[in-house]
């Protein structure tokens, strides 16, 4: 198969998954809008808020009493927020099809006969300038985020932060 070919066929792939992915998943569950009595470990309403009774503690656990960040957003922090998961969202669906085009690339170089290593290292290195893209983009949006959010909003927003285990690179 040449080139062109593999090239026209990751597109293909990447824009048919793109469209029925959906939202790229970034917050999950537990986002605005979920139930009252709901927090992001989905336990349900707990009579003191933030402590979860029938749990071990954990080391490094972040126990907070007050509410979630994204239940105490005023309208026009609701619109914001949209407007800033859009602008992210957009960003990264774009970024994230030029990543699985190069890597079709690559997968096209390294099964090239002779296998040109510089080449190879080029596209490799391309791959990574544009991850780097993706990740700078996210932590400008957590700066975002935190300007628009009130002292008070920002504890629980920097606690859910820190207690991520699944950070996306």
């Amino acid at each position: 198969m040449n080139l062109t070919k593999c090239i026209i066929i990751a597109i293909f792939a990447v824009t048919s998954t793109s469209l029925f992915a959906g939202e790229s998943g970034h917050h999950g569950k537990g986002h605005h809008g979920q139930e009252s009595g709901q927090h992001m470990g989905g336990h349900g309403d707990h009579k003191m808020k933030g402590h979860r009774p029938s749990h071990g503690h954990k080391k490094g656990a972040v126990h907070l009493f007050t509410d979630h960040w994204a239940k105490t957003l005023t309208d026009k922090q609701k619109l914001d927020v949209d407007a800033m998961h859009l602008k992210v969202g957009q960003f990264e669906a774009v970024q994230k099809a030029k990543v699985k085009m190069l890597k079709a690339e690559l997968s096209v170089i390294a099964t090239n006969t002779p296998v040109d290593k510089k080449v190879m290292n080029m596209k490799i290195d391309e791959i990574m300038e544009v991850k780097k893209s993706i990740m700078r983009n996210r932590y400008d949006h957590i700066v975002e985020m935190r300007d628009i959010l009130s002292k008070e909003q920002r504890l629980s927003y920097d606690a859910g932060l820190l207690k991520r285990k699944k950070h996306k690179h």
